[in-house]
């Protein structure tokens, strides 16, 4: 009996230990795929990752816009979680970006993802589209994703645009969430 009291006792002080700790979680882009489908109307001029410190990954991407102004356009963004290759996951909306910037708490989700890299991009307004759409030096942090429940693992973020109705490009972002425990 006195032995079932001890594990008790350790059973406890382990519980608690565990509650004290904080998950912190990393966040590090793996790679990223731009495809044009309709060189004559943009092209990726820029498309790349840069390390920018020890585990820090910057993304970095400009689209030039040969055919303006951009009036009508279409985005479908999904997110596949890597189990034996990339499978859907949780998410995958087609929203009107002419209608999302005009009214963003319309569509609470985009507005998530929209939210992670908008302070790096020249993307902040309605249409129409007149100059190179830019993301510049975007570096993941954990309170980007407080919003949206990832598990550890590896994900795709797939962004494809279409304008007049018709796909124009496809950009595909690869990153990697990790979790750790913080006492």
């Amino acid at each position: 009996m006195a032995n079932l009291g001890l594990i008790f006792q350790l059973a406890h002080i382990v519980a608690f230990h565990l509650m004290m700790m904080q998950a912190k979680s990393s966040f590090k882009f793996t790679n990223i795929k731009c495809l044009d489908h309709d060189v004559k109307f943009s092209s990726f001029e820029i498309c790349k990752l840069s390390v920018v410190g020890r585990g820090l990954v910057s993304l970095n991407i400009k689209v030039g816009l040969y055919k303006t102004p951009v009036t009508n356009s279409t985005i479908n963004v999904a997110i596949y979680k890597k189990a034996n290759g990339f499978k859907p996951f949780l998410y995958n909306y087609t929203v009107d970006v002419c209608a999302f910037f005009a009214n963003r708490k319309r569509y609470p989700v985009i507005k998530v993802l929209f939210d992670i890299f908008l302070q790096h991009s020249n993307l902040n307004h309605t249409c129409p589209y007149y100059d190179a759409i830019v993301v510049n030096d975007l570096v993941l942090n954990e309170n980007m994703f407080r919003l949206l429940p990832l598990p550890e693992g590896e994900y795709m973020f797939k962004l494809k645009v279409f304008a007049y109705n018709d796909l124009k490009a496809t950009t595909e972002v690869i990153l990697y969430r990790k979790d750790s425990l913080m006492p």
